[in-house]
């Protein structure tokens, strides 16, 4: 395994451990934990603006949601 994809597979565990306290403490992923989550790893509003702001320009059909879940995961995969 490479080291790109030893950082992917960390990121991806520190998602699903999120995703598994979110549940455990409130049966649901909350807005608050994700804005939390996202704050942890230096994804801020103005950098959650950018996909919105973005994507209808490159007439893409990408969901803000998946830009910043990859945004998320590159940067936990950045943090291993």
């Amino acid at each position: 395994m490479t080291r790109n994809q030893r950082a992917l597979a960390t990121a991806f565990d520190r998602l699903e451990d999120f995703c598994a306290v979110q549940r455990a403490e409130h049966g649901a992923i909350t807005s608050q934990g994700v804005d939390l989550l996202q704050e942890a790893v230096g994804i801020d509003d103005s950098m959650r603006r950018v996909p919105v702001e973005r994507l209808p320009k490159l007439g893409t059909e990408a969901a803000s949601g998946s830009v910043l879940l990859g945004m998320l995961l590159a940067s936990l995969a950045d943090e291993s």
